[in-house]
């Protein structure tokens, strides 16, 4: 008699896991976000529109991934997060549609700059942020309170990527971030997270997060988890010489950055069902700035009715207090089977600052004395 049990379903893959296609993806949505950080790091210097220089890290991310997977015509590529140039005071989502860009200061010599954006192949996403002081030169290298608050920032992102590993957990690197801070006598900047990267989603679809300076209230909303293979990671540090206690659009610039929510409401203009309809097709769960639409002003009137009924919610512009200088560095990393694998980010110059700081904690020495990956052991030889 034939056998009429049913096959057994075949296995679903998570999306989610580190297979070789994923990996590829993210690596070449690091590649592109690279590059763009390139650029606007070549394009800030004095003199420098922001928000002309928010367009050259936009039109790199969107060219770029146009140029791969040029065949797969449902694949949805292009921006994970909008170009943002953060100057002076604001610490991040500094990202100014046309209409505003004579009322933003013009980029000068000594300004502390941030730059933030991200790349994303069929919904994995490549997101970098960097630090720069315009002018610096290794003939005329960053010294004095901004050097410490950038050798921070680099120590504590070293220190960070070698507590990031199976077995660890979020709080270990929220201290740790901590202790590196006062060695260089900064802060780290109140409520800031790292999220766990998931397919089209760079934050909130998990509860693995990484937050600094946590409040009682803070700890209570983000549970101690460990890390585990197969995690990715948004390693996002932000620092300052101030109280490091953010403000919210304290300066008044214009919101320009929102995500699209799960909610769903009737709309009414013509301009919101515009918008929201070019938001779905062309940006997905990603964090999207009015600036990316053909038409801002339509795209502007459209966004205030978005986000009063709820379909998109705002990435305000963060502001620390005037005349204290903020640094923000953000990592995308893989946790792979012989260690975390940084995949976006820029290269330590160390002729470019120069701290005068001494760093003494013997528990941060020794961390860093540690390799941030394993070697890859050898198979035995056959016998």
């Amino acid at each position: 008699m034939a056998d009429t049990t049913p096959a057994a379903a075949a296995p679903t893959q998570d999306e989610n896991s580190l297979v070789p296609d994923t990996v590829t993806k993210y690596q070449t949505a690091a590649d592109i976000a690279n590059r763009a950080l390139t650029k606007v790091i070549e394009a800030a210097v004095a003199g420098a529109s922001v928000h002309a220089v928010c367009k050259i890290g936009n039109d790199t991310i969107l060219e770029g991934t146009k140029a791969v997977y040029a065949k797969k015509k449902d694949m949805l590529k292009g921006i994970a997060f909008p170009t943002c140039v953060s100057p002076a005071s604001v610490i991040c989502h500094l990202s100014p549609i046309e209409q505003d860009a004579a009322s933003v200061a013009l980029l000068k010599e000594g300004d502390v700059v941030r730059i933030e954006l991200g790349a994303h192949i069929d919904g994995y996403a490549a997101m970098a942020a960097h630090t720069i002081v315009i002018g610096a030169s290794k003939s005329a290298p960053v010294t004095g309170k901004k050097a410490d608050l950038l050798t921070a920032a680099h120590v504590a992102t070293e220190a960070a990527l070698r507590l990031l590993k199976p077995g660890n957990t979020n709080y270990q690197i929220t201290d740790m971030i901590t202790k590196v801070a006062e060695e260089y006598g900064v802060k780290p900047v109140q409520g800031m997270q790292s999220y766990q990267l998931q397919r089209n989603s760079i934050a909130g679809a998990t509860t693995k997060r990484i937050i600094l300076a946590p409040t009682p209230q803070n700890r209570k909303e983000v549970p101690s988890v460990e890390f585990a293979e197969g995690d990715v990671f948004s390693l996002d540090i932000v620092l300052s010489t101030g109280e490091g206690i953010p403000k919210y659009n304290g300066e008044g610039n214009r919101t320009t950055v929102f995500r699209k929510t799960d909610y769903t409401f009737g709309l009414k203009t013509t301009a919101a069902k515009t918008a929201y309809s070019i938001i779905k097709k062309d940006f997905g769960e990603f964090p999207f700035s009015i600036t990316q639409f053909e038409d801002e002003t339509k795209a502007k009137m459209g966004m205030t009715e978005c986000q009063k009924v709820g379909l998109v919610e705002p990435y305000h512009c963060c502001y620390e207090k005037e005349g204290e200088d903020t640094v923000h560095v953000i990592l995308t990393v893989l946790l792979m089977p012989n260690g975390p694998l940084k995949i976006t980010g820029v290269a330590w110059d160390a002729e470019l600052v120069k701290s005068e700081v001494e760093l003494k904690d013997e528990s941060i020495k020794e961390l860093l004395k540690l390799p941030v990956r394993n070697a890859n052991k050898k198979k035995k030889a056959a016998k």
